[in-house]
């Protein structure tokens, strides 16, 4: 059974700036897709997205530039641990693995931060859903602790993430 498993890369710094890799053949999984998300803006809220049924979605989160409080909500329904969420603060070079039936999302907690995920299905509009995130009280009181200063005013979120779509 698969759970989400943080994965500390090597970040090799020199004056040129950063490289590090994406450590494929550690999850044992064929990628179809890769997408790169630029967040200008600290607070840019994306998710808490998944798919369902033969659209079911593995994805591979990697932070290149910036830093996130990523965080996962297992929805097998047969699990221990059904609806308990994860958080994962990330850095540059981290990695997370996000099994399937595991709603995603994360929130910026710096600007002009960079995330590429890896995912292992085709997308398909009809397959997706959206947890809204107000409705997991642990996600603001998470991000407060880590940034006193939060404030949900500050918040950027996408009208479509903005509706709650389980």
């Amino acid at each position: 059974m698969e759970i989400p498993e943080l994965i500390k890369n090597n970040v090799f710094v020199d004056k040129r700036g950063t490289f590090a890799s994406i450590l494929l053949n550690k999850l044992n999984k064929k990628w179809i897709q890769s997408n790169i998300s630029l967040n200008p803006n600290k607070y840019t809220l994306r998710g808490l997205h998944y798919q369902f049924g033969k659209s079911a979605q593995a994805k591979l989160i990697k932070v290149i530039n910036g830093s996130i409080l990523d965080f996962v909500v297992d929805l097998r329904k047969f699990s221990p641990n059904y609806n308990k969420i994860e958080f994962f603060l990330m850095k540059p070079g981290d990695e997370l693995f996000v099994p399937f039936d595991f709603a995603h999302g994360f929130i910026t907690l710096e600007d002009n931060t960079i995330v590429q995920y890896l995912v292992d299905n085709d997308y398909n509009p009809n397959s997706e859903r959206c947890i809204l995130w107000s409705t997991i009280p642990e996600i603001e009181k998470k991000i407060i602790e880590i940034d006193p200063s939060f404030s949900k005013l500050n918040l950027l979120i996408s009208d479509k993430d903005l509706i709650h779509k389980p």
